[in-house]
Order: C-alpha cells, then sequence, then structure tokens
C-alpha cells in the first residue's frame, strides 16, 4: 500500500532529505505515531512492582543516618548486656558475640542484595529515559528538517555541520 499523502517519503522534500541523512537513500521512513514521546515517569511506575517498591524502601532507610544511629545503639545495648554490666544472668552471647556476628552477616548479605536489586532497577529506569530522549530528539529532527526545508535552509550545509561537529565532540571524549 502507498501513501499518497503530500507528506509521504515519496512526495515531501523534507522527508528524502532526512532519508537521505542516514546514508541510504531507500525511501522508507518511520510513522511518527509510533516515535510518540511518553511521559518517563509513567513508564517507570507502570513498570514497577510491590517487591520493587519494598526493595527501595530497604535500601532508602539502609542509605540513612537513622539505620546508623539504630546499629550503634543495638550494638551498645547487645555489647553491655553480653560482657555483664547490666547482670551476668542476662548474658545470652559470650565474647566475641558469635551470634551478633552471625545476624549481622546475614543482614550485610540481604542489604547487599537489596542494593544490588536497586541498581538494577535505576540502570532500567535510566534505559527507559533513554529511550524517551531518544524518542524526542527523533520528533524535534523530523520537525527541524520540515521547517527548514519550508524556509529554504541548505539542509544538507547544516547536516554536514553537525556532523563534523559531532565528529570533533567525539575526539575530545
Amino acid at each position: 500500500m502507498t501513501n499518497t499523502t503530500p507528506h509521504s517519503p515519496l512526495t515531501c522534500e523534507a522527508c528524502r532529505i532526512i532519508d537521505k541523512t542516514d546514508g541510504i537513500e531507500d525511501g522508507k521512513l518511520f510513522s511518527l505515531a509510533h516515535w510518540k514521546v511518553t511521559n518517563e515517569r509513567a513508564r517507570w511506575q507502570h513498570a514497577r512492582e510491590v517487591q520493587d517498591k519494598v526493595s527501595d524502601r530497604v535500601t532508602g532507610f539502609a542509605g540513612s543516618l537513622n539505620f546508623v544511629y539504630i546499629h550503634t545503639l543495638w550494638f551498645v545495648i547487645w555489647i553491655v548486656i553480653n560482657v555483664g554490666l547490666v547482670g551476668a544472668g542476662l548474658k545470652f552471647d559470650e565474647y566475641p558475640f558469635g551470634l551478633l556476628t552471625m545476624i549481622v552477616s546475614l543482614e550485610a548479605i540481604f542489604l547487599s542484595t537489596f542494593v544490588m536489586v536497586s541498581q538494577n532497577r535505576q540502570a532500567a529506569r535510566a534505559n527507559i529515559r533513554s529511550q524517551v530522549d531518544f524518542e524526542s530528539n527523533l520528533q524535534s529532527l523530523i520537525w527541524l528538517v520540515h521547517l527548514a526545508q519550508q524556509s529554504n535552509v541548505d539542509i544538507a550545509h547544516v547536516d554536514k555541520l553537525c556532523a563534523e561537529a559531532i565528529a570533533e565532540s567525539r575526539k575530545m571524549a
């Protein structure tokens, strides 16, 4: 089925210019409806599940000063009780505090897992943002080429300048 609207790749000069910019003149142009930019936050919230929210809360708390204060208090109380300062009859974990060591080790294992889960989710969110940025940039390119073509701007010259600037910026990186 051939699209014969004034803005089809076959009849629109701006679309033909866009088609040339990728180096392959194949007469193919994507549908703008396909590249509709969506709200990144809405996409992110939709992707999150209950366990993700729990993981974020645990990681958020573990990275807070309240976590440090609570653990400091817990360790002081544990040590005070188990060295016999409160009474010898209350001791339940003799020095070198093997039970405390095991509990803290298990806590560290779980907290490191929560941190890794949160980092993976942050990477996924960065990928969503990157896709949204790409879609937005693609829409901007299409609009700008069409507006430039209507304004009789030498698009090939501008495209060449952009390519040179991009090449130079990549050398610096």
